[in-house]
């Protein structure tokens, strides 16, 4: 078992770990923000005529050659099309059909000219200007091929996915199964949230804020309650826990004191530990184990250390089982607002906020550090990742940030 590891190692480590997304497949309307785990060709052209592009007339472009406002040519109408059906006639030379968007252009024109530019009764129509070939017309296959790649597997499916595959008449679509994320609290101190606090006792916090962020990235995830800190308790959480679960999340219980005794939990079911422990502050404490095709996290109990070792080493690993290839957070170069001195043994996660003034980012770090801090993790965007012995940092220094949410525009 590897213990006291850098964050890059946690981070190849679990990278190298085998995971094979499960896939299922769901109504076109139900796969909205899953991800699409097939091709998807086109099996048609699209679109599937020359349709025309709005409410006019088609003609033959070479008869509007010597139109102009002072000469008008006056084209004969022969027929009336409205959107969904065809016309069975034919244009010759001085006519005209009138049509509607979205038809199919008649044989015999190769142009449409909008009402309003026309002048027109019930049995013909003036033009006042040249037409060129395929004015107004949407070509057949214009838009997408027959045999077109037209959504690739991996992508995000949006609303504009989705009418394109009801466009092709695809009723049903493969999708990567969201992964259920399973949370296990454990700490003989913790209760339930609508419990009276009682002397020496917490409420069981850590629970609804990693809940929170799994649902954040679009996974399930159940609360499977609070266990004490005892390895009989918690396997017994565990186990039923696996039953349902994807992924695994415990938080305390995972340091080296008395009570902390989630790795031996973790052996005692089957599981192997990956690592336990990580050079990095906050969030050292944590146990990593697989069992069978499922990993179990196991996070600090300090509200700030759980919540950054999450967004670092959980969070990629549950995108990842969900088929995302892009699971790391975007980042930003960005001008410190205030200094951090301190340079340490180890990694440090700093929390910050970050937010843009006239097209350039500005962040300020946190000056509250402890991992037992819960408050401060509500004005929290974005991470900086201070390496060990790097430092000091000073105000207007330009740095490079994590953004965990989209910085609002600060003026």
């Amino acid at each position: 078992m590897l213990t006291n590891i850098s964050m890059k190692s946690a981070k190849e480590i679990l990278l190298n770990e085998d995971i094979e997304p499960k896939t299922t497949d769901v109504s076109i309307l139900d796969s909205l923000d899953y991800i699409l785990a097939e091709d998807i060709k086109s099996n048609m052209d699209i679109p599937p005529f020359d349709k025309s592009l709005l409410d006019g007339y088609a003609l033959r472009s070479e008869d509007t050659a010597n139109a102009n406002a002072e000469n008008p040519v006056t084209l004969e109408t022969i027929d009336n099309i409205k959107a969904g059906y065809i016309s069975k006639k034919s244009i010759g030379k001085g006519q005209a059909i009138r049509i509607m968007t979205g038809a199919k252009v008649p044989e015999g024109a190769d142009a449409i000219i909008r009402y309003e530019d026309t002048v027109y009764t019930d049995k013909d129509v003036k033009i006042y200007s040249r037409l060129e070939p395929n004015a107004n017309i949407a070509k057949v296959g214009e838009d997408i091929a027959v045999g077109e790649m037209v959504l690739e597997r991996g992508k995000i499916i949006g609303p504009a996915d989705i009418g394109i595959m009801a466009f092709l008449g695809k009723e049903k679509v493969k999708v990567y199964r969201r992964p259920k994320v399973a949370i296990l609290s454990t700490g003989d101190e913790l209760i339930g949230i609508n419990e009276a606090l009682r002397e020496g006792k917490i409420r069981n916090s850590n629970a609804y804020t990693i809940g929170a962020q799994v649902k954040k990235i679009g996974s399930e995830m159940k609360m499977f309650g609070i266990c004490g800190d005892n390895v009989h308790s918690i396997k017994e959480k565990l186990c039923l826990a696996l039953q349902w679960g994807d992924i695994i999340i415990t938080t305390g219980g995972v340091s080296v004191g008395d009570a902390d005794v989630v790795k031996d939990a973790f052996k005692e079911i089957g599981g192997k530990v990956l690592f336990w422990k990580i050079n990095m502050k906050p969030g050292a404490p944590i146990a990593v184990a697989r069992y069978r095709d499922k990993l179990l996290f196991g996070l600090s109990g300090n509200p700030a250390a759980a919540y950054v070792t999450f967004e670092k080493l959980v969070r990629p690993t549950i995108l990842r089982l969900g088929g995302s290839t892009e699971y790391e957070f975007t980042k930003v170069k960005s001008i410190l607002e205030n200094g951090f001195i301190k340079a340490g043994k180890s990694d440090r996660i700093i929390r910050a906020e970050t937010y843009c003034r006239n097209g350039e980012f500005f962040t300020r770090l946190s000056n509250r550090r402890s991992s037992g801090v819960l408050l401060d993790l509500s004005r929290t965007n974005s991470l900086f990742h201070i390496s060990a012995k790097a430092g000091p940092y000073k105000a207007g220094d330009k740095i490079e940030v994590d953004l965990l949410d989209y910085p609002r525009e600060h003026k």
